[in-house]
C-alpha cells in the first residue's frame, strides 16, 4: 500500500500520481532498492537538477556551495539531456497556462546543452522531509517573490525562464522524476547511492568533471548580447522580405516591446538567417508573453507548514488504485 502522506500533502497529486507510470516506476524500484530504509530514504532524499542554463551561466559551484551549506550532500550526479517529452512531462500540470511561444522559447533552452541531475540526501533531525526543504529553500522563479536567502534570489536568475535550477518539491515528485529522467538501471543506481548516503564512482567522476567544464561561464547570457548576435545573423543573411520582417521583430524586441516567437523563427528560417541556438534560448525568454490568461495550473504546491503536523496515515487511492491493476 501506498504511504501517501509521507509522499505528498496534496490530494491532486495522490490522485494524479496514484494513475502515473512513472511514479509507480519510480516508488517500486526506491521500495526494491531501498531494502527496508524506504522511509528514512524518501524523508531525508531531495533532487536539484542544473538545467543548461544553469550549467552554461557558471552556476554549478554556487549551487553546490549553497547545498553543503545547508546540510545536503551529493549521493548521485548524472549527465541528463533533456528531451522534448521529458520536460513536457515533468512541468505537465504546470504547463496548462503556457503559451505555445513559451513552449516553443522552453525547446530551445532545454535543449541547448546538457543539464546535470542531482540526487541528494539532507542531514536528520529536520521535521521537514529534504525534498520539501529543499524545494522552500529554492525560492520562486519569478523574481517579484523571491525572498532574500533563497537560492534562486542568491544566484541572480535574469528572468522566469531563465531560472538555473528545477527541484522535486515533494518525495512524491522526487519519485515520479527519477522514473521519468531516468532509464531503471541508471535510476536503480542512485536509489541505491542515496540509501548508501554516498556516490558511487560513475557519479563522483561525473560531478568532477561538471565542476571541471562548468567552473566558470562558458557563454554569455545576456540579452543585449543576443540581441546583437541575433540581429548580425539577419543581416548575414542578406535583403529580402523575409529578413526585413524578422529586422522589424527585432527592432521591437530592442525597443523592450513583446513579440510573437514562432512566427519570428518562421521569418528567420525563410530568410536563410541560422543565429546560435543559444542567442535564440536567451532572447526569447524576454520577450514571449510567458501566459495564456484565465487558466490554472493543475497542481501548486502545498504550504510546506503542511508538513509539520503527522497525519493519520490515509491509503485509501493506493488501495483503489492496486485493485484495479
Amino acid at each position: 500500500m501506498v504511504d501517501w502522506p509521507a509522499l505528498t500533502r496534496s490530494r491532486t497529486k495522490r490522485e494524479l500520481y496514484a494513475r502515473e507510470t512513472y511514479f509507480r516506476e519510480g516508488l517500486a524500484d526506491a521500495e526494491e532498492v531501498a531494502d527496508g530504509q524506504l522511509s528514512t530514504v524518501l524523508h531525508e532524499g531531495a533532487l536539484l537538477v542544473v538545467k543548461p542554463d544553469g550549467l552554461a551561466s557558471g552556476q554549478l559551484l554556487p549551487v553546490l556551495d549553497y547545498l553543503g551549506e545547508h546540510g545536503f550532500t551529493v549521493a548521485g550526479a548524472r549527465d541528463l539531456l533533456f528531451q522534448p517529452f521529458h520536460w513536457r512531462e515533468l512541468w505537465r500540470y504546470q504547463l496548462t497556462s503556457a503559451t505555445l511561444d513559451r513552449l516553443a522559447v522552453n525547446e530551445l533552452v532545454l535543449g541547448a546543452g546538457p543539464a546535470l541531475l542531482l540526487l541528494l540526501r539532507g542531514e536528520p533531525g529536520h521535521l521537514l522531509p529534504g525534498a520539501v526543504r529543499l524545494s522552500t529553500l529554492k525560492g520562486s522563479a519569478t523574481l517579484e517573490m523571491q525572498k532574500p536567502g533563497t537560492l534562486r534570489a542568491l544566484l541572480g536568475q535574469p528572468n522566469r525562464i531563465l531560472s538555473y535550477v528545477h527541484v522535486a518539491d515533494e518525495p512524491a515528485d522526487l519519485l515520479r522524476e527519477l522514473g521519468l529522467l531516468l532509464d531503471p538501471a541508471a535510476r536503480r543506481a542512485l536509489l541505491g547511492s542515496l540509501v548508501n548516503g554516498a556516490p558511487a564512482a560513475e557519479d563522483e567522476d561525473t560531478l568532477r568533471r561538471a565542476r571541471e567544464r562548468f567552473a566558470a561561464p562558458v557563454r554569455s547570457l545576456d540579452r543585449a548580447d543576443a540581441l546583437e548576435r541575433v540581429t548580425r545573423a539577419v543581416d548575414e543573411a542578406g535583403p529580402g522580405p523575409a529578413a526585413d520582417a524578422a529586422r522589424y521583430r527585432l527592432e521591437r524586441m530592442a525597443r523592450d516591446e513583446r513579440v510573437a516567437w514562432r512566427p519570428f523563427l518562421a521569418e528567420l528560417d525563410a530568410a536563410g538567417a541560422r543565429p546560435d541556438r543559444w542567442d535564440l534560448a536567451v532572447l526569447g525568454t524576454y520577450v514571449i508573453e510567458y501566459d495564456e490568461p484565465g487558466f490554472a495550473k493543475v497542481l501548486t504546491n502545498p504550504d510546506a507548514r503542511s508538513w509539520e503536523s503527522v497525519p493519520r496515515p490515509d491509503t485509501s487511492i493506493g488501495d483503489r488504485h492496486r485493485e484495479n491493476v
